[in-house]
């Protein structure tokens, strides 16, 4: 049994599938598909153990090792995660591994202790957002290029960073990449999020508002998907042509995700 149910007309689906084939790679191929078509995949107080998630990663790709085996906790209590500052850059949108040379292919979550207010996940389609964009902006964007850097997402949650901070967020990779992503499947994306430092070749000026208004336009509701989470809830987006984020919770919240990365599998042209 298997069954998609839109959420919005754009972006996200709810799923409906046997938990057993689910987990053991039965649909994978379907989910891959319904991956880059409806960006954010849903699957509702499904309850998976961390040894459950790495399996079903490793189905449809090959699991980042970061955490605990695959499987990383997603905190702002710095007793729980080593990364508990980086993560409140995921209050902004943005891509996950954007300062990559291969951005990773897919994330997904499942949620083991929820915000007592706020927290929702949401994700936008940058392939809607980039498709109904008028034809002369298209081409006005190609051959646009953005550095990333860590430096970028970082300097929303401290803005006036010390100089230690500066140099510590520098040791982090950083990468140009166009601004659109043209898929080896065909389609294209727009690339853009919190770490988008500026765009090459043009003024300081034009780089900070043709970012804020691709990011305006990226973000309108019809491309959004927000998950109201549950515990046991399992989520999972295409991080190649998505931009998500978490909305706001308290800094001292004990709200705790799950987390599993797959390996980015093309690079950006």
């Amino acid at each position: 049994m298997f069954k998609a149910i839109d959420l919005s007309p754009r972006v996200g689906s709810e799923i409906l599938a046997d938990r057993s084939a689910l987990i053991e790679g039965g649909y994978s191929r379907k989910i891959e598909k319904l991956l880059v078509e409806r960006s954010a995949l849903v699957f509702r107080e499904l309850f998976l153990t961390d040894e459950e998630q790495r399996r079903f990663a490793s189905t449809i790709g090959e699991v980042v090792p970061l955490g605990e085996d695959g499987v990383s906790k997603i905190s702002l209590d710095p007793m729980v995660s080593d990364t508990a500052d980086y993560t409140r850059g995921a209050f902004f949108w943005h891509i996950d591994g954007a300062n990559d040379r291969v951005p990773a292919k897919a994330t997904m979550l499942t949620a083991k202790v929820l915000a007592d207010g706020g927290g929702d996940t949401l994700i936008c389609n940058t392939y809607a957002a980039y498709g109904d964009l008028p034809e002369g902006e298209k081409k006005a964007l190609q051959g646009l290029k953005v550095r990333h850097a860590l430096e970028a997402s970082q300097r929303l949650v401290h803005p006036q960073p010390t100089a230690a901070q500066l140099t510590r967020w520098r040791t982090r990779p950083s990468q140009t990449h166009p601004l659109v992503w043209h898929h080896q499947h065909g389609g294209a994306s727009l690339l853009l999020g919190a770490t988008c430092l500026y765009v090459h070749d043009v003024s300081p000026e034009d780089s900070s508002m043709l970012l804020c208004r691709l990011h305006d336009w990226a973000t309108q509701e019809p491309y959004v998907y927000r998950h109201k989470w549950k515990v046991g809830d399992f989520l999972l987006w295409d991080n190649t042509g998505t931009m998500h984020r978490a909305d706001t919770y308290a800094l001292d919240s004990k709200r705790l995700m799950h987390r599993t990365t797959l390996q980015g599998e093309e690079a950006v042209a």
